[in-house]
């Protein structure tokens, strides 16, 4: 394992290579490759915050001029790092990191379920009170299979919003004959229309926000038979839940806007949770035609980008509780976190505190 993660880091070194320094030559003693090597691999051992990755680097600076041959032998200082993170341009690194995401995962890896969902960086958010506060966003394309981060886009949030965003990223993308799920904020006229332009499908959650599609889907699934119907039991976390997903073809389109529609999908929840009996119905629209088996591991698979993203950047990351709320350091942090998540993926590693434990272990092994 340990000559594929030098093989996969050489080749992240050439791309950080290409990074713009914004410092001056003049003082200047560390590249700025090896400044952002160090906080990555920081990070993958859950040194988080200037002086932990300034730790990080003293404490290991024997194994990192060894192994990644350091042009002075030298390692930063926190304060190196601190200053790197804020006054880097986020922006520039963030294409750094889409080129490499790009030749590193989307050409090799088997990709045909993405996941697409926003999340805020609660460290720019200083007054939880105030609705009108402006803070940090990003939203990722996740691969469902491979648990990768494929595309990152980052904004404020009164500068755009998650819907803008995301159909922007759908333009601009150049995956094609992929499947897109999404959530219900994208159940609009647009996103959809984008996707199926791109020569990709989808897979959308609908609510309310679209009512006379919504009414329309609940009284064809009312009154119709399924083509097909897929049942499965969830008795995790003290629950004991019957799940029910039915497809229904779709025969004759709503109205022309959404005429990419192939199916509706209705999954039901039957049970009892925490000991009272429980009953939830949710809508999905397809621009594909598939069993009921597969929209129900894919509906089920949405959520991967919560607990294999959001939470391992939350909780093993820290990115919510971050020690500093400065725009620039908390993006640039943000995007070398991701960068450490899919390295850990990439080695195959769906656990990172059982990547970070191997990653330690091999590397002291080496080492003796």
């Amino acid at each position: 394992m340990l000559t594929l993660f030098f093989h996969v880091m050489f080749r992240l070194i050439e791309k950080l290579k290409k990074v713009k320094d914004f410092r001056q030559a003049s003082g200047k003693r560390h590249q700025l490759w090896v400044v952002l090597l160090i906080i990555i691999l920081g990070i993958m051992q859950s040194y988080i915050g200037y002086r932990p990755i300034g730790d990080f680097a003293k404490y290991n600076q024997a194994l990192l001029t060894k192994y990644f041959k350091l042009p002075s032998g030298k390692i930063p200082s926190y304060s190196t790092i601190r200053r790197v993170l804020m006054e880097l341009n986020w922006s520039e690194l963030l294409d750094i990191f889409n080129e490499w995401a790009k030749e590193e995962y989307q050409d090799k890896e088997r990709l045909e379920w993405i996941a697409v969902d926003g999340k805020s960086l609660r460290s720019t958010v200083i007054n939880h009170d105030d609705a009108t506060q402006n803070f940090v966003m990003f939203a990722s394309f996740f691969s469902q299979e491979t648990g990768i981060v494929l595309h990152l886009e980052r904004w404020e949030n009164k500068e755009s919003s998650e819907v803008h965003q995301v159909q922007d990223m759908i333009r601009d993308t150049e995956l094609t004959n992929k499947n897109f799920t999404l959530d219900a904020l994208h159940s609009n006229r647009v996103t959809p229309q984008e996707i199926i332009d791109s020569n990709n499908d989808y897979l959308i959650t609908l609510k309310a926000n679209q009512l006379n599609l919504y009414k329309h889907v609940e009284e064809v699934t009312k009154n119709s038979q399924p083509v097909s119907v897929n049942e499965d039991n969830d008795r995790s976390h003290g629950r004991d839940i019957l799940r029910l997903t039915s497809v229904f073809n779709v025969t004759h389109p709503f109205n022309t806007v959404w005429e990419h529609i192939k199916s509706y999908i209705k999954v039901e929840r039957y049970g009892e949770r925490d000991e009272k009996d429980y009953y939830h119905s949710a809508y999905y629209i397809s621009s594909l035609v598939e069993n009921a088996q597969t929209f129900a591991q894919k509906i089920r698979g949405h959520w991967k980008i919560e607990n294999q993203l959001h939470w391992v950047k939350d909780v093993i990351f820290k990115e919510d509780t971050l020690p500093f709320s400065d725009f620039q350091a908390v993006s640039n942090l943000s995007t070398l976190q991701t960068i450490a998540l899919n390295l850990f993926r990439g080695l195959g590693f769906l656990s990172i505190t059982q990547g970070q434990s191997c990653l330690l272990y091999t590397s002291d092994a080496a080492d003796e």
